[in-house]
């Protein structure tokens, strides 16, 4: 390798938006350290989105391989262009996210002569179908190494993929601390007074796509059985997704209705957090929230189904509530103790803060990604 810096080549499937497993990525390539790992981008469907403008500002090449199904002719030309696309750089690493990536990604890259391969696995397969489980169980020999985004997708991964434990690790979503703060009270009263929340109001937040594994049903279920307790109750719905619009039709007919603001998927959500005095997350499936370890830094007490990694970033009755999930009567009474107990949810959010600090900087995200990659490309070829 010499003084050369380690080329590192990801694969995705889908870079149309500001998803979890993209804002992960771009957080990933652009936090590397530039002078050690150069780093570039294939996906199969590309959309433009803010998040592409930061990496290419950022000198990342980003690369659209248009790629939908994988047994259709243009599969196979695009096969080719990847398959020149890596002879040509001579990548060192190429890293996969999502399952094309994982199965006609990876068997293009070994094939093409990839040095190293990694999967990247970003949810307990909740989606993935009996071929899939089938394709990844037969193509695992190819990866040096799999990095789960908790340790919950890593026990659930390893079992229905059948892999080698060996070859496994655990790195968490980081976020950026000195970007997600604690508002100061003028920071936090400017947020509340921009969105037309009273000093006195009761602010329940939650940034999440409106899809069914979210399960916005038992968020506003439970924010129901909770008015009547909490006359101050505000909710504040951050997110864009193919059920936003029957949501808010639903929501719009019930005592919610004027308190609920819809704020849609958003540029920045720093303002929006700073705004509220609980953040939640319903999800039905999950693996690692990006939102959630947001929430967190900038000091705000969460409440989450335990599900997926959830409860490893929350951690119940510390920094937050971990409630079974569809469970909105659970989710209802941690609400309002919350409200009942200002001087509890405020030692939370504080918590939230500190637990953010010490297991999920994106400093330590990158540097763990860093520590994996360095370790691969100084092993002896052929060893695992």
């Amino acid at each position: 390798m010499g003084s050369d810096r380690i080329n590192i080549l990801y694969l995705i499937d889908y870079f149309r938006g500001t998803g979890g497993t993209e804002t992960h990525l771009a957080r990933l390539v652009v936090g590397l350290p530039p002078e050690t790992f150069r780093c570039s981008v294939v996906a199969f469907d590309l959309g433009t989105n803010a998040l592409l403008d930061g990496l290419r500002a950022n000198g990342i090449e980003v690369v659209h391989l248009p790629v939908g199904r994988e047994y259709v002719p243009n599969a196979a030309v695009q096969a080719w262009r990847l398959a020149t696309l890596i002879r040509r750089n001579r990548f060192d690493i190429v890293q996969t996210f999502h399952q094309k990536a994982d199965t006609y990604g990876a068997l293009i890259a070994w094939l093409s002569g990839a040095r190293h391969l990694i999967s990247s696995k970003r949810d307990t397969g909740y989606l993935r179908k009996p071929l899939h489980m089938f394709l990844n169980r037969r193509l695992r020999f190819m990866f040096e190494a799999f990095i789960m985004v908790a340790e919950a997708v890593r026990i659930a991964v390893v079992a229905n993929d059948r892999l080698p434990v060996a070859r496994t690790t655990t790195i968490y979503n980081g976020v950026d601390l000195s970007r997600f703060v604690v508002p100061s009270s003028d920071e936090r009263a400017e947020a509340r007074k921009h969105f037309g929340f009273a000093t006195e109001d009761f602010v329940v937040g939650m940034v999440a796509a409106f899809r069914a594994e979210k399960n916005h049903e038992v968020f506003f279920d439970a924010l129901s059985r909770a008015a009547e307790a909490i006359p101050s109750l505000r909710v504040l719905a951050v997110g864009d997704g193919p059920l936003l619009a029957e949501v808010r039709e639903r929501v719009r007919g019930t005592a919610l209705g004027e308190r609920t603001m819809f704020a849609g998927e958003v540029a920045d959500v720093l303002p929006y957090l700073w705004s509220m005095d609980v953040a939640c997350l319903t999800s039905v499936h999950e693996g690692f929230s990006n939102a959630v370890v947001e929430q967190m830094a900038v000091g705000l007490p969460v409440i989450v189904s335990d599900v997926g990694g959830s409860a490893e970033a929350v951690v119940n009755g510390e920094n937050g509530f971990v409630v079974p999930p569809r469970d909105a009567q659970a989710l209802s009474r941690a609400l309002v103790e919350m409200h009942a107990d200002p001087a509890r949810a405020a030692a939370m959010g504080h918590a939230s803060r500190r637990r953010a600090v010490e297991r999920f900087s994106l400093e330590k995200m990158c540097a763990d990604h860093a520590s994996l990659y360095l370790s691969l490309v100084r092993r002896p070829r052929g060893e695992k």
